[in-house]
């Protein structure tokens, strides 16, 4: 009877995280990473640590093509894809120009990139 019982638990678990993807809820701990990362960007810039801010800038390619993607499957949502899309971009130049060691413009662009995501929040974060 006791794993029968993880059984049902466990297929609970697995339901209640279907429906939730089903939803259209953006994963909250996605955005926190980007969060995260974006910050650790700013830092790194700003202590012109480009091994630190490439690493960065590539993560946040790679997450805002998730958040990209995310907005595509769910349509309707024509803006937070150009601002994912922006966000992606803005992330690749920034890793270029770290690579170039032009860390002004690396740092304008982050803040650029901070502004995109504000925007985006404007629209579609949840309360």
């Amino acid at each position: 009877m006791h794993k029968l019982t993880i059984a049902f638990a466990a297929s609970l678990v697995l339901i209640g995280g279907v429906v939730r993807a089903a939803d259209g809820e953006l994963d909250m701990d996605l955005m926190q990473t980007i969060e995260d990362t974006n910050k650790s960007l700013a830092s790194n810039i700003a202590t012109q640590n480009a091994q630190g801010s490439t690493a960065d800038a590539k993560e946040l390619q790679e997450l805002f093509g998730k958040v990209e993607a995310h907005f595509v499957n769910k349509g309707g949502a024509d803006d937070a894809v150009d601002l994912s899309r922006k966000s992606k971009e803005l992330a690749s130049a920034i890793e270029k120009l770290v690579g170039n060691k032009d860390f002004t413009t690396a740092s304008d662009s982050a803040t650029t990139l901070s502004r995109t995501c504000r925007t985006c929040h404007t629209f579609y974060k949840k309360s």
